[in-house]
């Protein structure tokens, strides 16, 4: 059993539920967050019944890289 704390990336990027920390995601490859933040995005629309405005504040604060773009002063994904 792992020792590594839920929603944290691992060296090997193996933990599907990790955010990013750090700029340039090098703990997953840019598939991985893609696939990720494409899975967010029409769980997303669908929780909002389609609201676009409301599901794209959502995604930036949800998506894959969030962790990130806030340490950089949460530049826009769009």
């Amino acid at each position: 059993m792992s020792d590594q704390t839920p929603g944290q990336d691992t060296p090997t990027g193996t933990d599907p539920d990790a955010k990013y920390a750090e700029p340039g995601y090098e703990d997953k490859s840019i598939g991985q967050a893609g696939n990720e933040d494409q899975e967010l995005a029409d769980e997303l629309m669908d929780e909002t019944g389609g609201d676009t405005a409301e599901a794209e504040k959502r995604f930036e604060e949800e998506s894959a890289g969030a962790p990130a773009r806030e340490e950089q002063g949460k530049p826009e994904t769009s």
